[in-house]
């Protein structure tokens, strides 16, 4: 692979810039022990290494539910599983486990991949196609249990041609495939009967460059190299994570030294930026933030009244205030990390006087109280966000800031994980979307189509707001069966001028994710990437630490 120095931008920071192409979990703290501040021979904590050996120490601010790839995508399962294609720099697909990008036939309905020769699991087993066709089985099975199976509701059969050759016969045409064959591939012994009791859950078995050699539950994670990677053994030979869960003792483990590397939110990042020879990182991302508004509340049914709150709603104050400026004013689920098939004229801007003008239209007026109501019913709502989560508090607390003055009363109400799901078919909620960016289809589709549209518990955060609109569907589905690129790009861009007639949310903005590093300059091969919703371990300028040489 080609690797790439980070760019630089103002005194002492990188900037890491996508090219235009094609994409908050848990927050993670990395430490580069290794990285400069180490006597020789040794790693901070005075562990020997070998030659030109070092460890990286990272700090998570919770502990993992489960290393299972059809369940945990990406994230630190990269670290451990290979996909067939993989994630390269600038958020541009690569061949991982395939040999080459995967080819389609001329309709799109059937993709053959041919495979790397010589791979092997941790296990030593010999990876092929068999594997290959047990991984995208078992995500597609009812009864194993994965959230990523409609993801793959378009295959209809996957097929070992040979022990090298893959063939996926799909049940519509579908130019996005590539995008879903990032998925980390386990050897089929390991996968058990549901990703509730697979041994991978707590045993990873993949042919990724670094294996689990310990896990203290809620403390601590080792992940040490493989010298029989496919892709050479990783200089980088130990990766610690110690799970950290306050952002104060993240920040004040960095500044001090004990840690070389940290991610933060926004404001705290640009706070240690120059300070005690830190540098703030940036990552662009296809991480955004919206508000539902759930049509089955009598306001949101009226895309009027949606188009009202879009105007009312301030979001380069939300940029400037929530995150100092790393991020991007955004319309829809789709942000600048969809390349050429974004439209960047697709916009609300911030008109407060327009906003009332509709509502006034559309009969929802102001009474005696101040409040607007219709037929009786005031225009008052409830906006959830995830407790522990600063960020989408603050945008909801700016949100109901942004609507008060129009007369709508908005009640917050931080909640948990296990209660959101429940009620996000009555009340909105901060939702946080980008997790496969990498294609136009996996980043909206869900979010958009009318086949989500009914509330479903097990699937909530799909169309969370239950939006239906005939023409996007048609859209949609026209995209994901056109093969020229240009001609496909175009249609989501009309997805997007569509959106703002009739928006199914109020997107808010696309984050820049911020990093705080030390010692980035010991070494050579650091890549820029383009990341999703999730970030930390496996991405900022540790994406591809596997690849990291000295210089």
């Amino acid at each position: 692979m080609h690797l790439r120095t980070a760019r630089r931008t103002r005194a002492g920071s990188h900037r890491l810039v996508p090219v235009a192409g094609p994409a908050l979990a848990t927050t993670t703290l990395i430490t580069l022990l290794a990285g400069g501040c180490a006597a020789p021979g040794t790693t901070a904590s005075g562990v020997p290494t070998g030659a030109g050996a070092a460890t990286v120490r990272l700090a998570e601010t919770g502990d993992y539910d489960t290393l299972n790839p059809l369940e945990y995508p990406l994230g630190i399962t990269s670290k451990l599983y290979d996909g067939l294609v993989a994630v390269g720099a600038d958020g541009v697909l690569e061949p991982g486990l395939a040999a080459a990008m995967p080819v389609p036939d001329a309709d799109l309905t059937s993709w053959t991949v041919t495979l790397r020769e010589g791979v092997t699991f941790s296990d030593g087993s010999v990876f092929d196609a068999h594997d290959v066709v047990a991984a995208f089985d078992a995500v597609r099975d009812p009864d194993m249990g994965s959230w990523m199976a409609a993801d793959y509701a378009m295959i209809d059969a996957v097929t070992a041609v040979d022990a090298t050759t893959v063939r996926f016969d799909l049940a519509h045409p579908y130019a996005g495939l590539p995008a879903r064959l990032t998925l980390g591939i386990p050897a089929s012994e390991a996968l058990g009967d549901s990703v509730v009791d697979s041994p991978l859950a707590t045993t990873p078995v993949g042919t990724g460059p670094y294996v689990l050699a310990e896990w203290r539950r809620g403390d601590s994670m080792t992940l040490q190299a493989r010298e029989d990677w496919w892709g050479g053994t990783p200089e980088v030979q130990t990766i610690h994570l110690a799970f950290v869960a306050d952002e104060n003792a993240r920040a004040q483990r960095v500044r001090s030294g004990e840690v070389d590397g940290a991610q933060l939110s926004p404001r705290t990042a640009a706070q240690l930026d120059g300070v005690d020879g830190l540098e703030l990182v940036t990552n662009p991302s296809a991480d955004y933030r919206a508000i539902s508004l759930p049509v089955t509340l009598p306001f949101f049914a009226d895309p009027a009244v949606r188009v009202a709150l879009n105007l009312a709603t301030d979001r380069q104050a939300m940029i400037d205030g929530i995150l100092a400026g790393h991020g991007v004013a955004v319309a829809g689920p789709f942000t600048p990390a969809q390349g050429d098939a974004y439209d960047p004229s697709a916009t609300f801007e911030h008109d407060p006087e327009a906003a009332a003008a509709l509502l006034d239209k559309a009969g929802w007026t102001i009474g005696a109280d101040g409040v607007r109501a219709k037929d009786g019913v005031p225009f008052a709502f409830t906006v959830m966000y995830f407790a522990e989560d600063t960020l989408r508090r603050d945008v909801a607390q700016a949100f109901a800031s942004d609507l008060a003055p129009l007369g709508i009363e908005v009640s917050l109400e931080g909640v948990d994980r296990p209660y959101a799901v429940t009620a996000m078919d009555e009340k909105a909620f901060v939702l946080g979307g980008g997790d496969m960016p990498y294609d136009p289809d996996a980043q909206a589709y869900r979010q958009l189509h009318s086949d989500f549209a009914v509330f479903d518990e097990d699937d909530a955060y799909s169309n969370p707001s239950g939006y239906a609109d005939p023409r996007v569907d048609r859209l949609l589905e026209a995209a994901r069966a056109e093969a020229d690129p240009a001609a496909r790009a175009a249609l989501y861009r009309q997805v997007q001028r569509r959106l703002v007639d009739n928006p199914p949310m109020v997107a808010v903005f696309a984050l820049e994710h911020t990093y705080v590093a030390r010692g980035l300059d010991a070494w050579d091969g650091l890549d820029h990437v383009l990341e999703p919703h999730s970030h930390g371990v496996a991405w900022g300028p540790w994406f591809n630490v596997h690849e990291w040489r000295r210089p």
